[in-house]
């Protein structure tokens, strides 16, 4: 899958004036061609499979040098995790109204999974490539966990505050609730919405409620018949 980079390491004046390398391999502040080099493979992602992204059509894309593209990235397995980590960020940061909430746990669970489905919906060639390596390498990699861990500590806050304020029942360890929830939102998003296109709404809506119920003890915050209808069967 990977590419070599060329035998002989580039020079910093190699790339355009101004440029310069990443400060680190996680999400820090990036110019003008680091972000054409990213923008150009995910483009080429959603195009068709990654087997095709090389880092030829990566530079192609980006009207840049493959020397320029080895400046930035080691190779395309680098340009893939970078992709890869750019969502998982995008993913917690649209799960924040519920992960950093203290109002009803209902509304801002609502609109933390719109919010967090519709980051996945536009990622989803990302997290597919994100599906696939992780079953290739029978791990995760460990330039993904920071991600990962971080949106399962969110989701373990927020339960364990509403545990404390006496929303939620205690019986099961925050913790333990929330890699089982993340673990079932997870897989219904990469069958369901990814792979078989469904209705992102119904989707949001189903989740809501088996994570609510799940959490909260199945309490209701709308009664029955009432405004938002009937809970669910």
């Amino acid at each position: 899958m990977s590419e070599s980079p060329p035998t002989s390491k580039p020079v910093a004046s190699t790339p355009p004036a101004g440029a310069s390398p990443p400060v680190s391999p996680g999400l820090a502040p990036r110019n003008a061609t680091e972000d054409a080099i990213l923008e150009a493979a995910r483009e080429l992602l959603s195009e068709g499979s990654h087997e095709q992204v090389t880092i030829d059509t990566i530079a192609r894309r980006a009207f840049v040098s493959r020397t320029t593209v080895y400046f930035y990235f080691e190779n395309k397995r680098a340009v893939m995790d970078r992709l890869i980590q750019q969502a998982f960020a995008d993913m917690d940061e649209a799960a924040s109204p519920y992960f950093t909430g203290s109002g009803d746990p209902r509304m801002e669970l609502a609109l933390g999974l719109a919010r967090f489905v519709g980051v996945v919906n536009r990622n989803g060639p990302i997290l597919m490539l994100a599906a696939h390596l992780y079953g290739e390498d029978e791990h995760m990699p460990s330039q993904w966990e920071p991600y990962v861990n971080r949106f399962i500590a969110g989701a373990e806050a927020r339960i364990a505050r509403d545990q404390l304020r006496g929303l939620a029942p205690d019986d099961v360890p925050a913790r333990v609730a929330a890699q089982a929830l993340c673990a079932m939102v997870e897989r219904h998003l990469t069958i369901e919405v990814i792979r078989h296109g469904r209705d992102m709404r119904e989707a949001v809506r189903q989740l809501t409620e088996l994570w609510f119920r799940a959490v909260y003890a199945g309490e209701s915050s709308s009664p029955a018949g009432g405004e938002g209808g009937a809970p669910i069967a």
